[in-house]
């Protein structure tokens, strides 16, 4: 049986192509990271070619990678992105419920003392960080927000909505366990030998979309990466039992 890749391109022309990938799938190669998002667009015949890398998000975060197809393209949007200008929303499943309808935080992030993997706010080397979020939907608990991080700190997301209060529903690192459909439906029950299984296993944020010029046109260009399936599952979940 073939296996399937972990990535769609959802658009491509002579400047860039953009991916929806996988959760769990790095952009980059690493150590003990034999396979990455950008070796195997490096093999694969509709990209034609190693694509240029303009930014990253963390492996274990699903949705949109854009990458420029010339030195000329990465160049255009590398500097877009360094100076701030390319519009980046995240949707983010959360703990809690937020008071206000939108708002940000403004807080810096640094690398955690005792743990060279996590960061958090004021660690060492801190460096000013900020984002903003609007509540999308609440249910009993939970929330859904749209997230748009104006600076580009590594797991900034994760970091400031636990600092909110509010952090991912399900993320190893930073403290989310996952979401149980018995948290919230009444007269949930199980059989005699079955084994209650999260709602969602994985890190609960997804890259959903980029405004950016285009380095052909300057055009404004919006790419989206729909909702995968299991946000669409876990949604519709909360929808019918958690409203």
């Amino acid at each position: 049986m073939k296996k399937q890749r972990p990535y769609e391109i959802i658009h491509s022309d002579e400047a860039i192509v953009a991916v929806n990938k996988s959760p769990g799938l790095a952009v980059l190669p690493g150590r003990g990271r034999d396979e990455s998002l950008v070796g195997l667009l490096a093999n694969d015949p509709a990209v034609g070619g190693k694509p240029f890398v303009i930014h990253r998000i963390d492996a274990d975060t699903s949705g949109l990678v854009l990458f420029a197809r010339t030195s000329e393209a990465q160049k255009h949007l590398a500097a877009q992105f360094r100076e701030r200008l390319v519009v980046k929303e995240y949707l983010a499943f959360v703990r809690g419920n937020p008071l206000h309808e939108s708002g940000s935080v403004d807080l810096p992030i640094g690398r955690d003392r005792d743990n060279k993997v996590r960061m958090v706010i004021r660690g060492l080397d801190a460096k000013p960080a900020r984002t903003k979020w609007v509540l999308d939907k609440k249910f009993a608990g939970v929330a859904l927000l749209r997230v748009y991080p104006v600076t580009g700190k590594r797991h900034q997301i994760r970091v400031h909505l636990k600092a909110m209060g509010y952090p991912l529903v399900v993320d190893p690192l930073y403290g989310g366990e996952g979401l149980m459909l018995s948290e919230f439906k009444r007269g949930f029950k199980l059989g005699k030998f079955q084994e209650e299984r999260p709602l969602i296993s994985r890190l609960t944020l997804h890259a959903h979309q980029l405004t950016f010029k285009h380095p052909s046109t300057e055009l404004e260009t919006t790419l989206t990466a729909e909702m995968p399936k299991d946000f669409r599952a876990t949604l519709a979940a909360l929808e019918k039992w958690a409203s």
